[in-house]
């Protein structure tokens, strides 16, 4: 019977998950004799199995010199390839655990530096009920954690939803949606104004993400909505944890996404002050990818997210991705 895929002749057991990872270490240290420590293998067997590998594959994977080794253009390719073979296994191998027993399981999340506030209390509302969970949390911006979840280096992510045109090959489900907001300290005086016009505070002391930052955009526009000036940064940080440091401890102001204050608890410092910015309202969504069947812990994760940001807003929609 004729098989239902080609098989390159390579993969009729000629490559080795085995080699595949002694490529891996080579490349990560630089050097045979460091991949053969690391691997606490003998630096002839680090050679033989690379040597098999590019026999396999019928070009050299690594460019060797005295000064160690370095990826070639075929090697780099194989080495992307299968950093995600590798952690497709790493997934199979935990659903099993959680097929076997519901309670347990990994969950690799990436999330936007806004938004780890949420996956956070998502965090807070599991853990006592299913101890032995585990969680990798990674923050950073949209573009990196797409990147990563095509890599498979995580499994969802979290973030405010920009045109998805292009990204034909992802599953979206908006969780809610939120507003930006202007942040200052409880005890600064504009906690105390009613009715403030964004006018009214473009001279103040700003805290503000860099030039190039997704939410830049978004928090010009919003200025530039009512004519008037983006605001001059005091200090630039994409940092959340320096934004809240600043801004809860001095004359400061920042802008940042509403579910901050609120999530997973009322921010001890921070609270926002009473002027609009309405043309900043958007989408934050849950992303995975299309082709590739959420884990028992992830969907776990998606179907508790509700409870958590139910004071953010109140209407979601119904999920795609809990089925």
């Amino acid at each position: 019977m004729e098989a239902y895929m080609d098989r390159s002749p390579a993969l009729d057991g000629r490559i080795k998950l085995r080699d595949l990872h002694v490529l891996q270490t080579a490349a990560q240290t630089g050097s045979m004799a460091k991949a053969a420590a690391h691997l606490a293998i003998t630096q002839p067997a680090v050679s033989y199995a690379i040597s098999e590998l590019e026999h396999a594959v019928g070009v050299p994977l690594l460019e060797r010199s005295s000064q160690g080794v370095t990826p070639t253009v075929y090697g780099r390719a194989l080495l992307a390839r299968s950093a995600i073979v590798f952690n497709e296994l790493r997934h199979g191998i935990s659903e099993i655990a959680s097929l076997a027993d519901p309670e347990v399981g990994e969950l690799r999340i990436g999330t936007t530096p806004p938004m780890s506030a949420v996956a956070s209390a998502v965090f807070n509302h599991l853990v006592p009920r299913y101890p032995r969970m585990r969680f990798d949390l990674t923050v950073g911006p949209t573009d990196v954690l797409l990147r990563q979840l095509r890599q498979r280096d995580v499994e969802i992510v979290i973030s405010r939803l920009a045109s998805m045109a292009g990204n034909d090959d992802l599953c979206v489900e908006t969780l809610f949606r939120d507003e930006l907001v202007v942040l200052c300290s409880k005890h600064s005086k504009w906690a105390r104004r009613r009715n403030v016009s964004l006018a009214e505070l473009v001279g103040e002391s700003w805290v503000l993400p860099p030039p190039t930052g997704f939410l830049t955009g978004i928090m010009r526009s919003a200025f530039e909505a009512q004519g008037l000036a983006f605001p001059r940064a005091t200090v630039t940080t994409s940092c959340t944890y320096s934004l809240s440091v600043l801004v809860g401890n001095g004359n400061f102001l920042g802008i940042h996404p509403r579910a901050m204050l609120t999530t997973p608890n009322e921010h001890p410092q921070l609270t926002a002050v009473d002027v609009r910015l309405p043309t900043t309202n958007g989408a934050i969504g849950l992303i995975a990818l299309k082709d590739r069947s959420l884990s028992p812990v992830a969907k776990l994760f998606a179907q508790s997210v509700a409870p958590v940001v139910q004071n953010i807003e109140p209407k979601r929609t119904s999920s795609a991705m809990r089925r």
